[in-house]
């Protein structure tokens, strides 16, 4: 520890305050320190990512630049919070990973009552005008009553002379006392007549035809994103007469996919009639190389262990007497491999000859600024996700209806180091404090000096 020495000769009332004198050396030394200390508390550069790509943005308010398998592969964290982007001066640009999903947009479309009457003894008809001939899909039939199953059939006709039936039958209920019991809306397909007809029949135990309340109707329009497939390379397909399962195990190449569904293909077909229950694991590597750390934070030595499936979830395949089938596993399953255990019981195994991946695109959404040239950087294990303010805004967006980026190939980055460890940090932070210590010491000793220099008498 240093001393501070005392200062003897007249006491303080009698002694002027010398002027602070400093060296031009010590304030360069203290400027240096405060430097070192923000230098070490800063964020690590890009030169801790692996991969980095050009990327040419229109000027525009909003882009969205399609992320390609390649870019998913070099991304190091599944959720692909490594992504960065930057400008053409180096900073940081906040972004948003916008994975596009099914959209549904309902108008509802009104209509005018025009008639109420009885066909026959046990049924009831209300009659809709919507004025003129607008698009719709949806009609919700609204009936008196809380414990019911009733019968509905539904005609349209463009000038009340011709009527074509729409809905042959269709089924609306509700359950009594029991909250979201009724279910009231049918689909009755794309139709643009400007007359409905509803027919609503009793059911056998009550005594009259029940009375409509109201008839609405909806146009929906669900839009569904655009679908890539990847065919995998079925690496294996074993049986285990044992567990009476068959496991294939399958290669999509690239890791981090954005899978959304696997399908699978039968090599030959006896049509005959089945229903196997499939349970799906996924991973993005055979194997890793670990690193034991200590409580120390201190790594050990490196290993290189096998990596353990993830489980994705079960499905079944089915194939009815009909002949109407579904081999789809429709689960989200991000990784490069995946294995598929179908229970056979007592039954023939499955013959799979093929996997294939069904994927929806996704896209880095960002505002440019003015900007034209950025760099995109992936593949850094440690990066922690981005917090940007505008996060929430750009992933209110449509990707589908932005201008495009379009970015150039991948290149490798030499000398790529991972982001600073806990260790690591903790050291920052010590030498922060040794920083700030060695300058107050400084400014301590420049003050000291300058008192000693004015207790010296001028010659």
């Amino acid at each position: 520890m240093m001393r501070i020495p005392r200062e003897t000769g007249c006491p303080p009332p009698a002694c002027p305050t010398p002027p602070r004198r400093s060296t031009p050396g010590g304030a360069a030394l203290i400027l240096g320190l405060l430097f070192l200390g923000e230098g070490l508390a800063a964020e690590v550069d890009f030169d801790a990512w692996s991969w980095r790509a050009q990327v040419t943005a229109p000027r525009r308010s909003f882009v969205s630049l399609p992320l390609t398998p390649e870019i998913f592969d070099a991304c190091d964290k599944p959720d692909l919070t490594d992504l960065r982007l930057s400008d053409a001066r180096g900073v940081e640009v906040p972004c948003a990973v916008v994975r596009e999903r099914e959209r549904r947009e309902e108008r509802e479309i009104a209509g005018k009552e025009l008639n109420r009457d009885q066909p026959d003894a046990g049924t009831s008809r209300l009659t809709i005008d919507f004025q003129t001939s607008l698009a719709k899909n949806r009609v919700a039939v609204k009936t008196e009553g809380d414990n019911f199953r009733r019968r509905v059939r539904i005609e349209g006709s463009p000038d009340q002379e011709r009527w074509s039936e729409i809905l042959k039958e269709g089924w609306i209920f509700a359950v009594a006392r029991e909250r979201g019991g009724r279910f009231e809306t049918l689909d009755i397909g794309e139709n643009t007549y400007r007359y409905l007809r509803v027919w609503v029949e009793k059911m056998p135990d009550e005594p009259e035809p029940p009375r409509i309340e109201a008839v609405t109707c909806r146009h929906v329009v669900v839009e569904q994103p655009e679908e890539t497939t990847r065919r995998a390379v079925l690496e294996s397909y074993t049986h285990d007469p044992e567990t009476r399962t068959s496991t294939a195990l399958v290669d999509f190449g690239l890791r981090h996919l954005p899978i959304v569904r696997l399908s699978l293909s039968l090599a030959s077909d006896p049509q005959r009639v089945f229903r196997r229950e499939c349970r799906i694991w996924g991973r993005n590597s055979l194997e890793h190389v670990e690193r034991i750390r200590f409580e120390t934070d201190e790594l050990g030595e490196e290993r290189v262990v096998e990596t353990s499936w993830s489980f994705v979830g079960a499905a079944t395949v089915l194939r009815d007497a009909s002949g109407r089938e579904s081999l789809e596993l429709r689960f989200p399953a991000p990784y490069r491999y995946a294995k598929i255990e179908v229970a056979n019981a007592d039954s023939p195994p499955l013959d799979i000859g093929g996997v294939d991946a069904v994927l929806h695109p996704v896209h880095l959404v960002f505002e440019p600024a003015g900007g034209t040239s950025f760099t995109l950087y992936a593949g850094n294990p440690e990066a922690a996700a981005a917090r940007y303010e505008a996060r929430a805004t750009l992933e209110s967006l449509d990707a589908r209806k932005l201008p495009k980026a379009t970015a150039g190939p991948l290149e490798a980055l030499a000398g790529a180091r991972p982001r600073p460890t806990q260790g690591g940090q903790t050291m920052v932070w010590i030498l922060m404090a040794l920083a700030v210590l060695a300058t107050a010491a400084l400014l301590w000793y420049t003050a000291a000096a300058g008192a000693r220099g004015g207790d010296k008498a001028p010659e």
